[in-house]
């Protein structure tokens, strides 16, 4: 079974079992922490992917490492992922479960990449268009990059908008070349 299909069938089981139980939010939160570690824990993911550490030294660990900072629902999950051997999954199911959740939620990722750092006033009447716009809530993430010069790349989801001066530049410069290849 493919590793996307896979995390995509226990993130949806884990998602429904969750807003049975009325734990949607503290499951979210705890997917978003475990997303965390394991982009950022090279040890802990070494742990789960390790084939030469056996099931029940995983689980103990695991329970040792994440004791007090998650639900029971996710807590139980974990247990189940590595009596399955699939543990190894964790950082994929996480995501999945995230990307569930804010599809679910109506939550738009929206980046927003520009020369300088937004102001607030500009911040919160670009959430606002976007919000209008979109009809959903809007997650922003900024990024800094001088090299567009000034302007901004809008991306959501897999959409994009480029109205930085870069592109501007390049644009008038390519059709510069063109214009004066034909005369």
């Amino acid at each position: 079974m493919a590793n996307s299909a896979i995390a995509f069938r226990y993130a949806k089981s884990l998602f429904q079992l969750a807003g049975e139980q009325n734990n949607l939010e503290a499951v979210y939160a705890d997917m978003i922490k475990l997303s965390n570690v394991c982009k950022n824990a090279n040890d802990f993911r070494l742990l789960l992917k390790s084939p030469l550490i056996k099931t029940d030294k995983k689980i103990s660990a695991l329970k040792e490492i994440l004791k007090g900072q998650i639900s029971e629902v996710t807590d139980k999950f974990i247990v189940l992922l590595a009596k399955n051997k699939r543990e190894s999954y964790l950082d994929k199911i996480a995501e999945e479960f995230i990307d569930q959740y804010k599809t679910k939620m109506n939550i738009s990722v929206v980046v927003i990449t520009s020369a300088i750092q937004l102001d607030e006033p500009t911040r919160k009447k670009l959430i606002k268009i976007l919000t209008n716009h979109l009809k959903a809530t809007i997650e922003l993430h900024e990024k800094i990059d001088p090299k567009i010069i000034g302007g901004f790349v809008l991306t959501v989801g897999n959409r994009q908008a480029d109205m930085s001066v870069l592109k501007q530049l390049k644009s008038l410069n390519k059709n510069f070349n063109q214009s004066y290849i034909l005369n």
